[in-house]
């Protein structure tokens, strides 16, 4: 896990929302087939973004949507070279102390399988059974904070 990874809220339209949209598109987004549209970063203007800089690039993002007494985490995205070097969890812990800082008690994301046991080694624990969003089977999660 690299100390040197900062997180912070980022405000959408920025140099830094831009790279984070072009990391989304790169591990998320593009290999499932589909792009991110200008309508698509219209409907993130009230959303809040979070990035993960080292070095001063964007290496990690999510979306954060604020939803009676939860936040939902979206889009959660890590670069390829640095997944499972404990930045994904950073950020997690990063999301978690935002969403307490509003005053949600719970964090939440719809996983994709392939993320599952990322989110179970993390505290979360999943909800219902899979569903598909975009196409791709995903799997409620969530975690008491």
């Amino acid at each position: 896990m690299d100390p040197r990874t900062k997180f912070e809220i980022i405000e959408h339209g920025s140099e830094s929302y831009f790279a984070a949209v072009r990391l989304r598109d790169e591990i998320l987004v593009n290999p499932a087939g589909i792009m991110t549209t200008a309508e698509d970063v219209a409907a993130e203007r009230d959303l809040m973004h979070v990035a993960g800089f080292l070095d001063g690039e964007v290496v990690a993002t999510c979306l954060l949507v604020a939803e009676a007494g939860a936040v939902r985490m979206k889009r959660v995205a890590v670069a390829s070279s640095l997944q499972g070097g404990g930045i994904g969890t950073r950020m997690l812990r990063f999301c978690e102390a935002h969403a307490r800082s509003i005053g949600a008690s719970t964090l939440t994301a719809h996983a994709r399988e392939t993320a599952v046991r990322f989110y179970l080694n993390n505290g979360f624990a999943k909800e219902g059974e899979y569903f598909e969003e975009a196409g791709i089977p995903h799997v409620m999660v969530r975690k008491q904070l």
